[in-house]
């Protein structure tokens, strides 16, 4: 049985297979993408260029739908722990970011897209941050993927006002850096005994 499922399973196992299934079809869904346009990975549009075309609308909506709602589910998985306070809504506030993400082409509503983008983009950051100072010291990998993060950040920065470059996979080293670090803060926080700093 899929351990999304598995009610025997511990909620923290649980939302751990939730947000990795939902990275997983987002992956599939995105190379769905790209082998119908290769062309987004040098058009400086980022992820959001393959939701403004007709043949990787579809691919490119259950990619972010499937996000969302995995991580929608997992939100409500995770309330035993110190920082479940923290963790569960800012789970549910991406999940709505990356609706919101689907719901604005850049195309048609410029402004509210990078709103929703810059906001995801601000909330992963704020994440990550929060992962090394709760358990960075005990896991090397912590600081290293954010490390990752800031780094491919700057390079999305660098290559979205420019009309070709590489936007698509500065995008996706920053979310691939983001999801491997927030898996381990899901489990490195879930695992800690109650009222642990």
């Amino acid at each position: 049985m899929n351990p999304m499922w598995d009610r025997a399973r511990s909620d923290a196992e649980r939302s751990v297979a939730f947000v990795t299934s939902g990275l997983a079809l987002a992956l599939v869904m995105l190379a769905v993408c790209i082998v119908i346009r290769p062309e987004s990975l040098r058009v400086n549009y980022g992820f959001s260029y393959l939701g403004v075309n007709t043949d990787t609308i579809v691919p490119y909506a259950v990619a972010l739908l499937g996000v969302a709602f995995c991580m929608w589910r997992a939100s409500d998985l995770v309330t035993e722990f110190d920082h479940s306070s923290i963790i569960g809504p800012a789970m549910k506030i991406m999940a709505v970011q990356f609706i919101g993400l689907l719901l604005t082409p850049y195309t048609r509503f410029d402004g509210p897209h990078i709103l929703f983008g810059s906001t995801l983009f601000l909330l992963q950051l704020g994440l990550a941050f929060l992962a090394v100072r709760w358990i960075g010291g005990g896991d090397r990998h912590v600081p290293l993927l954010t490390g990752i993060m800031v780094l491919s950040g700057l390079a999305a920065a660098y290559f979205l006002p420019q009309s070709r470059g590489f936007e698509l996979q500065a995008q996706l080293v920053w979310q691939l850096a983001f999801w491997g670090l927030f898996v381990k803060l899901l489990r490195g926080v879930q695992l800690q005994p109650a009222n642990a700093v």
